[in-house]
């Protein structure tokens, strides 16, 4: 089952924007967000975008009933602005950065239980880690940049499965 969402109604000049946090990451209903670029065919701007600025999530209503809805990030948001000019875009960017996004970010702040990234400095380079229930967790495509050399004499954890695995 796909997971649904409960979005955050944030308001401007009478008009609706919603949003969610996504993996830490604001995203805003597309449709909505182009309505108040004052944009004539809003479904239209996500075409312009590339494949990780645009998601379609699941909104979980009032009523218990599920809306699919297009998404854009935070990336994608600042893009559209940039390609759609209008005097009016200004305000509306300072009013996203200010205002909208903050307000976004501060509604799941709450939620600790949820998985944080983490850098670490380790031998002169910055590994990638997850901290979630207490512990740090780091990716398998990253240990052996993690790992220390094998000395010499001992064999390497290759040499081991090989053994292992005839």
């Amino acid at each position: 089952m796909e997971e649904s969402y409960i979005p955050l109604l944030l308001m401007r000049h009478n008009r609706p924007l919603r949003g969610v946090m996504i993996d830490r990451q604001p995203w805003v209903c597309a449709k909505e967000f182009g309505l108040l670029m004052g944009h004539r065919h809003p479904e239209r701007i996500c075409r312009l975008m590339d494949d990780d600025q645009v998601r379609t999530v699941i909104f979980r209503t009032h009523q218990g009933d599920a809306e699919p809805v297009q998404m854009l990030s935070e990336s994608a948001l600042y893009r559209a602005l940039c390609r759609f000019s209008h005097p009016e875009n200004r305000h509306l960017r300072r009013w996203l950065t200010h205002e909208a996004l903050p307000a976004l970010r501060d509604a799941w702040e709450h939620r600790t239980q949820e998985p944080k990234r983490t850098l670490m400095a380790w031998d002169r380079q910055r590994i990638s880690l997850l901290e979630w229930q207490g512990d740090l967790w780091i990716a398998l495509r990253d240990m052996p940049r993690f790992a220390p050399p094998p000395a010499p004499g001992e064999r390497s954890l290759r040499a081991l499965l090989n053994r292992w695995w005839r």
